[in-house]
């Protein structure tokens, strides 16, 4: 699994780097995969698509991100490191942000915390 580095995040030449599935928590995996199967629905396409147009905020994009984050809240353990994760996508629910979570659940993917 390649991690794009932080500070070049928004490039799209950023370099990337492996990340070691290894030395990930049994949490942090099955956040992980909880969140690359959520990128593989259709829902997360629509999400994207929807975003990219601009359109936030709206019930059909509140939906969206129901859909999409709710597979990925229930796979988070109750541990301290993912206390503070688990209340933004939360608050990505209640608010129907799309953008945020679309950034919240790449990077969970990859690291399965931030």
């Amino acid at each position: 699994m390649k991690e794009i580095l932080p500070h070049w995040h928004f490039s799209p030449n950023s370099p990337v780097k492996d990340v070691d599935m290894e030395r990930m928590t049994r949490g942090d995996r099955a956040v992980a995969e909880a969140c690359r199967r959520a990128m593989e629905s259709e829902t997360w396409k629509e999400l994207v698509i929807l975003e990219s147009l601009g359109v936030r905020f709206t019930e059909l994009v509140g939906r969206f991100v129901s859909e999409v984050a709710s597979p990925v809240l229930e796979a988070m353990p109750g541990d301290a490191f993912h206390q503070g994760v688990k209340a933004q996508l939360t608050h990505m629910v209640k608010t129907r942000d799309g953008g945020e979570t679309i950034r919240i659940i790449k990077t969970l993917a990859v690291k399965g915390r931030l």
